[in-house]
């Protein structure tokens, strides 16, 4: 396996708020790929996607993935140039500022609230989690991260009809997605690149 640079005290047991829903525990395979993720030398990340029901307030997941980054640069390496600056220049923008490296630095709960609007999590109806892995530890630091359903469609503005297509071919490829939900991902993509 080879040698990572990651100081001890960032790592910590995957929370079950990443935990695959088909089998309750923690993604074992990369969903596009197969990859083995606990024995691979490389690190993921992870995505979920949840809708509050207003009726009951019962927390569904819409979709679940689990990428690992030979993956995730081959779909970074897919989106068109213009989506990657206008991708680049929000980030930039919203995402690097002083409190979200505060709280990077401080391990406050990152799902209490949106890391951009700092709206919290029990006022929002959707949102989406993203982690990034090593073999079975979460790797804290400026990850993880909920945002809310409006930065992600802030950053779903940001993209060509190009790299909107791709986003589309890799939501096909996701496993036990109900044919309901289908019709959902051609308005509601991944927030992760």
């Amino acid at each position: 396996m080879e040698n990572h640079d990651f100081e001890a005290g960032n790592f910590e047991d995957i929370p079950v708020e990443f935990y695959c829903d088909s089998n309750k525990s923690s993604f074992k395979e990369c969903t596009f790929c197969k990859k083995n993720l606990i024995t691979s030398s490389e690190t993921y990340l992870i995505e979920k996607s949840f809708k509050i029901n207003p009726n009951n307030g019962k927390k569904n997941t819409v979709f679940e993935y689990a990428i690992c980054m030979s993956c995730n640069i081959k779909k970074m390496n897919a989106m068109s140039e213009e989506s990657i600056s206008n991708i680049k220049s929000y980030m930039e923008d919203n995402f690097f500022d002083k409190e979200l490296e505060l709280n990077a630095n401080s391990g406050i709960n990152s799902f209490d609230k949106c890391a951009v609007t700092g709206k919290k999590v029990k006022d929002l109806l959707e949102y989406n989690i993203i982690g990034q892995f090593f073999a079975n530890k979460m790797i804290s630091g400026y990850f993880p991260l909920l945002l809310s359903s409006e930065i992600g469609g802030e950053i779903q503005e940001l993209l060509s009809q190009k790299t909107k297509d791709e986003f589309d071919d890799f939501m096909n490829t996701i496993n036990d997605i109900p044919p309901e939900l289908k019709e959902l991902f051609k308005t509601k993509r991944p927030i992760l690149v």
